[in-house]
């Protein structure tokens, strides 16, 4: 027995293509012209036809004509009737093929941050062979800022064609947030009707908290971050401890040429690495110290903005969240990974102290009078913002 199926249009990811739901539809040959007739009449889900006030205009007007003609069967009235109902049913079939053959998908930046702006792409594509699209809209939204922005297609776009369309994103507060693109739009093309069609685009992503002001000043002595000691691992320090043979990438500065001629081989010089002890930042959200509010926003944004300057310091070691164990931050995922995790930190109830963390210049937070946020370095006050 032959069926008809209907994938989902939606997609989930970025970098997936979605399509209205109209066209995402697949069907057996004998089925396809009775179920595309039926969805003329009845459209899927998410799509709908309506009047704008130029169509209601002349919807008035095809009324009033239709009247006219019925009481004077006149044949002029009646050929001008049905010009004006040709016209209704030829705008919808030509949006019909506007439609049709395009696809969309969302181009999203590397990450977003609270309070700053994010360039987002929808990158439009037309799969027609012949027909160029015209009057394309899509309405843009996220979950927690429910306000519509449209993003329009200005120019026609040529038969296998693409273009991307810029909307510019500013997120308000940290946390996990979806965008939501709408199915397509438009009033093409005679502007009588505003036609929708079912289909878009969710994404979830995640929002870290804002930069914020702050000072910082580590403490100088034995505690302090010390940087520079020798160690005899291989790296890329200053003290030559090893000579060895040349190895595919190994970089030409390190080419060590009188020992090259000697044994007539290219040899390397292996330096010895610079050991650099630097900071692990410890941030722990008890409720009996923080509350929801700007205090501890302030708190998110300041531990985030203090771990990605000591990243490009060289100085960033390692994060520890409540008690969840060390993560170590060599790579800027790492830090990524920790920035992510504080768009999601809340005060906990039932709060247990992390084990003891020795052998780091360990930065705790506290909150401090007038809504500041403190940050201590074994017991010393280092920082505020």
């Amino acid at each position: 027995m032959s069926t008809w199926a209907e994938p989902n249009p939606v997609a989930s990811r970025p970098g997936d293509w979605a399509q209205p739901d109209f066209f995402s539809i697949r069907l057996s040959r004998e089925w396809r012209f009775w179920r595309l007739l039926w969805m003329m009449v009845l459209p899927p889900e998410g799509g709908r036809t309506i009047p704008t006030p130029s169509g209601y205009a002349l919807i008035l007007v095809v009324l009033g004509l239709g009247t006219a003609a019925y009481n004077t069967a006149s044949n002029i009235l009646f050929m001008a009737l049905s010009l004006l109902l040709s016209s209704l049913i030829l705008s919808g079939f030509l949006s019909w093929l506007n439609f049709r053959g395009v696809r969309w998908r969302l181009n999203l930046p590397a990450s977003f941050r609270a309070g700053e702006k994010a360039d987002l792409q929808i990158e439009l594509s037309n799969a027609k062979r012949m027909l160029p699209t015209y009057n394309i809209c899509f309405n843009v939204r996220t979950k927690r800022q429910r306000k519509r922005e449209r993003v329009l297609l200005e120019s026609r776009l040529d038969p296998g064609a693409s273009r991307r369309l810029d909307w510019v994103f500013r997120p308000q507060q940290r946390g996990v947030d979806t965008i939501i693109v709408s199915g397509l739009e438009s009033q093409f093309p005679f502007g009588f009707l505003h036609k929708s069609m079912g289909g878009g685009i969710k994404c979830p992503i995640t929002v870290v908290p804002s930069r914020v002001e702050y000072e910082f000043q580590p403490p100088v002595g034995l505690h302090a971050h010390r940087r520079g000691e020798i160690s005899r691992r291989p790296g890329s320090g200053a003290e030559l401890i090893n000579i060895r043979r040349y190895q595919e990438g190994d970089p030409q500065r390190l080419v060590h040429w009188k020992a090259s001629a000697r044994l007539r081989r290219l040899m390397i010089r292996q330096m010895a690495e610079e050991t650099r002890e630097g900071y692990l930042i410890f941030v722990e959200s008890p409720s009996s110290l923080w509350q929801e509010g700007e205090q501890f926003e302030k708190f998110c944004s300041f531990a985030g903005s203090l771990a990605e300057d000591l990243f490009r310091q060289g100085s960033l070691t390692g994060y520890a969240l409540n008690a969840d164990p060390v993560n170590p931050v060599k790579r800027l995922q790492d830090l990524n990974r920790f920035l992510k995790a504080l768009a999601v930190l809340k005060p906990i109830d039932h709060y247990q102290p992390a084990p003891d963390i020795t052998g780091y210049n360990l930065i705790t937070f506290r909150p401090g009078a007038g809504g500041a946020v403190l940050a201590y370095i074994g017991g010393n006050p280092v920082g505020t913002a």
